[in-house]
C-alpha cells in the first residue's frame, strides 16, 4: 500500500502494476491466512466507494458483449480497494499516518523529476533560468516527464500540504520545507482550483485555530508571498494572463462543454448513453456547435457531477451526490478535520475536473475514502471517533 500511493502521483503504468500486486497479495492474504471473507459486511460499509463502481458495470453493459469489460478497466479499485482495506481495516487505521506520508514522499520524488527535467531542459537550450517562469515550462509541459497530469499532482499536493499542517512528528524544519516547496509546485503547475483551495485553507485556519496553528499560518503566508513575487518578478506571462485574470477564471470554452454534457444527459436523463457512446456523442454535440478544438481533443466534460450525468444519468448524478455529501457529512459528524478538508477539496477539484475519469482520480478516490470509513473502527471494538484526542482539531493522525 505505501508504494502504491508513493507512486500515486508518478508513471501511471508503475502505480497500475504495483496496485495490481497489492490486491493480488491482499486477496492471497485475507483468503488463506486471516480468513476474514465476510465480504457482505464490506459491501455494506463501503456503499460510497463501490457505488461506483456498481454506475461503472451499468455504464459499460448496456448490452451483453464480453468486450465491454473493457470500460471497467480503470474502475475496478472502487471494488476491491474498499473490500480489501475494509477487511483489515485496524491495519489501515494503525499505519494511517504512514499511507499519508507515502502520498508525501511520492508528491516530493515527482516534483523533485519534473524540476530536474526542466532544469536540464533549460541548459541543454542554452537559455537563461528565468525562462523558468515562461509558459512553455508549466501545467502539463512540467508534469508531462513523470506521466502524470497537473491537475491531479494539484489535488495530491494540496491534500499533503492538509497533512503537513496538523502532523506533529514530523520534524519542524523537514515539514516546513516541504510545504514551501509543495506551494512552489502548485504555482508551476497552475491550477486555479488548487490555488484557491488553499486560499480558502488559509482563512479557515487563520479565523478559527490562529493560535493553535500561528507558526504554519505564517510558513504558509510567507510561501505564498514569496512565490507570487518569484512569478511576477520574472514576468511570467502564463501566470498573468491566465491565473489571475478574470477571463481565465471565468473560462467561456468550460462552461460551453458543461452544456453540451447537460445537453446529452436531457437526451438520455434516466440511464446516460453509457461508455460506449458518450466520446462519439459527446463529439458530435461539440462539432454541431462549432467547438473545434474541444472535438479534436475528445475533450470530457471537465465536471465530474455533469460527468455522470450525461454517462449515468439521473442515477449516476444522485450517486455521486449522495456518496460525495455523505462522506462529508459524516466526517464533520465526527469532527474528523483531515478528512473533512480532504473531502472538501475532492468536491471542488470535481466543478473544474472530471476527477474520476482517469484511473489516478479513481484510486485516489477509493484508497483515501476508504481509509475514512476504517477509521471508523467498521469490524472492531476500536473507540469511536469523537473521543478523546480525537476531538481536537487536525489531531486524528497523532
Amino acid at each position: 500500500m505505501y508504494a502504491v500511493v508513493f507512486t500515486l502521483p508518478m508513471y501511471m503504468k508503475l502505480n497500475n502494476f504495483i496496485l495490481g500486486v497489492f490486491i493480488i497479495l491482499s486477496f492471497i492474504d485475507i483468503i488463506f491466512v486471516s480468513k476474514k471473507l465476510n465480504f457482505k459486511r464490506y459491501f455494506t460499509y463501503g456503499w460510497p466507494i463501490i457505488g461506483f463502481f456498481a454506475l461503472s458495470v451499468l455504464a459499460s453493459f448496456r448490452s451483453l458483449e464480453i468486450d465491454n469489460i473493457k470500460y471497467l478497466e480503470t474502475h475496478w479499485s472502487l471494488l476491491f480497494v474498499p473490500l480489501l482495506m475494509l477487511s483489515e481495516n485496524k491495519r489501515y487505521i494503525k499505519n494511517q499516518r504512514r499511507i499519508f506520508m507515502s502520498l508525501i514522499w511520492g508528491c516530493l520524488a515527482t516534483l523533485i523529476i519534473c524540476y530536474t527535467n526542466l532544469t536540464l531542459e533549460i541548459i541543454k537550450s542554452g537559455e537563461p533560468l528565468k525562462v523558468w517562469f515562461q509558459d512553455r515550462y508549466f501545467a502539463h509541459s512540467f508534469t508531462e516527464t513523470a506521466d502524470t497530469h497537473p491537475a491531479y499532482l494539484s489535488l495530491f499536493l494540496v491534500t499533503s500540504i492538509l497533512f503537513l499542517i496538523q502532523d506533529r512528528q514530523l520534524n519542524k524544519t523537514l515539514r516546513y520545507t516541504l510545504l514551501i516547496i509543495f506551494l512552489f509546485g502548485l504555482f508551476q503547475l497552475a491550477s486555479k482550483m488548487a490555488l484557491l483551495l488553499f486560499v480558502l485553507f488559509l482563512f479557515y485556519i487563520a479565523v478559527s485555530n490562529i493560535k493553535q496553528y500561528k507558526q504554519q499560518l505564517i510558513v504558509l503566508v510567507f510561501g505564498v508571498s514569496l512565490c507570487t513575487t518569484f512569478f511576477w518578478a520574472f514576468e511570467s506571462y502564463y501566470m498573468q494572463s491566465r491565473m489571475f485574470s478574470v477571463d481565465a477564471i471565468f473560462d467561456e470554452k468550460r462552461v460551453q462543454r458543461w452544456e453540451v454534457s447537460y445537453q446529452i444527459f436531457k437526451e438520455s436523463p434516466f440511464t446516460g448513453v453509457g461508455y460506449h457512446d458518450i466520446e462519439q456523442v459527446r463529439k458530435e454535440k461539440y462539432q454541431e456547435g462549432g467547438y473545434s478544438l474541444a472535438a479534436a481533443n475528445e475533450l470530457n466534460a471537465h465536471n465530474q457531477f455533469l460527468e455522470y450525468l450525461s454517462t449515468n444519468g439521473a442515477i449516476g448524478g444522485f450517486v455521486y451526490a449522495i456518496a460525495l455529501a455523505f462522506l462529508f457529512l459524516l466526517s464533520i459528524y465526527k469532527r474528523d478535520h483531515l478528512f473533512t478538508f480532504i473531502f472538501f477539496t475532492f468536491f471542488l477539484a470535481n466543478l473544474t475536473e472530471s476527477m474520476m475519469v482517469r484511473i489516478k482520480g479513481i484510486e485516489y478516490y477509493a484508497i483515501f475514502g476508504t481509509l475514512f470509513l476504517c477509521s471508523l473502527g467498521i469490524g472492531s471494538q476500536k473507540e469511536p471517533i469523537g473521543t478523546s484526542q480525537q476531538q481536537h482539531s487536525f489531531k486524528i493522525i497523532d
